[in-house]
């Protein structure tokens, strides 16, 4: 059994299924279920895109506050 995994669209909260072989994952806006216009693969590649540039950014933020400053920023 995989991990669900839960991360924001925009507007929108995406939770994967907690089984890949059981369900696919869901989107809501709101609390309300939208229907999904790709499937969970393509979606869970997006997010994890997404996630590793997000982790890129921060780094590389943190290393120009530290440039900018000469000491790291709190």
């Amino acid at each position: 059994m995989t991990k669900a995994m839960r991360g924001r669209l925009g507007p929108y909260t995406y939770l994967s299924a907690s089984n890949p072989a059981a369900a696919k994952g869901t989107l809501s806006n709101g609390g309300l279920p939208v229907t999904l216009e790709v499937t969970e693969d393509v979606l869970q590649e997006f997010m994890d895109t997404m996630s590793a540039l997000e982790r890129d950014l921060s780094r590389r933020w943190a290393s120009t506050e530290y440039w900018f400053s000469g000491t790291r920023a709190e």
